[in-house]
């Protein structure tokens, strides 16, 4: 460790400009290359890190799934390679290395939910069928349901990708907010781009928990609550500051979500753009009925 330059988290959130919730997701799908654990919670960063997560950021901008930036930084560690063993004799026979029968299984898992996320957002829950999942990764249906129930069981997976994917700069925006209001209203600005995922998500929630697979069902509340929770806390933080009319924090946080689904009707049906006159109503229909002084 001494030949190299090692930080902490918090300065590598500091010189990349990446909250520490997105570097551990990048971490867990192995965009970046695992830290240097010295005890149980305590992990140190290098420059390669840094370089990672720049490239992570540029693809991000372009709009690129996970599992194209991966590809991408896997060519990229090659080419080096490749330039730092230049001067080593090459043979004619490529070198194989198999991975581990372990690793080899959890890396077909990853690229499954990559993939999957991928098309849930593209082309929607309904449209996206398993063979255009196992056609893209070039394997066969029992590959799938190998690891995999059905289609439902692989969404509620993706789920926390795809808010990651759609959310974590309104994350990032939320966090540095003290106000209540304020903050729900980022929440609802977060989602009107992406109305038609974000009512993909609760709607698929809402079938898990109709099931009789319990482990589906728990997946499915998981899924909705992690949803309502954040407004319930923002509803409950807002009337101990004052702003907000003492109100039950679980029935305003299921209206807003409620008012957030319909439009998503309004759009199918009467083809309403999400405009910003569309969010001033929005706006007033959430929050007239929390503010104490609405002037």
């Amino acid at each position: 460790m001494e030949d190299q330059k090692w930080i902490r988290i918090a300065e590598l959130e500091r010189q990349s400009g990446v909250s520490r919730r997105t570097i551990h997701f990048y971490l867990q799908n192995e965009l970046l290359h695992a830290p240097h654990k010295t005890g149980k919670t305590m992990s140190y960063y290098d420059e390669e890190h840094l370089r990672e997560l720049r490239l992570i950021k540029d693809a991000r901008k372009k709009g690129l799934p996970i599992a194209a930036i991966r590809k991408q930084i896997i060519a990229l560690k090659k080419n080096v390679r490749g330039e730092n063993d230049a001067s080593k004799p090459s043979t004619d026979e490529p070198v194989k290395h198999r991975l581990p029968k372990k690793d080899r299984a959890r890396k077909t898992r990853e690229r499954i939910l990559d993939i999957g996320s991928h098309l849930f957002r593209n082309k929607g829950y309904k449209q996206t069928k398993i063979s255009d999942i196992t056609t893209a990764l070039n394997v066969g249906k029992g590959t799938f349901y190998f690891y995999f129930s059905d289609k439902k069981a692989l969404f509620l997976e993706c789920v926390p990708r795809i808010f990651n994917e759609l959310f974590a700069t309104g994350w990032e925006r939320i966090k540095k907010i003290d106000d209540a209001k304020k903050r729900l209203e980022i929440r609802a600005q977060m989602v009107l781009p992406v109305i038609k995922e974000f009512c993909a998500i609760l709607q698929l929630s809402k079938e898990a928990m109709e099931t009789s697979d319990p482990k589906i069902q728990a997946l499915g509340k998981m899924t909705y609550h992690s949803i309502r929770r954040p407004i319930e806390s923002d509803i409950e933080n807002g009337i101990r500051q004052g702003i907000f009319r003492k109100t039950d924090p679980k029935i305003a946080a299921a209206v807003f979500i409620g008012i957030m689904e319909s439009l998503k009707t309004l759009h199918v049906f009467d083809h309403q753009a999400i405009s910003p006159a569309v969010w001033e109503t929005v706006s007033q229909l959430i929050l007239s009925g929390l503010i104490i002084n609405s002037n």
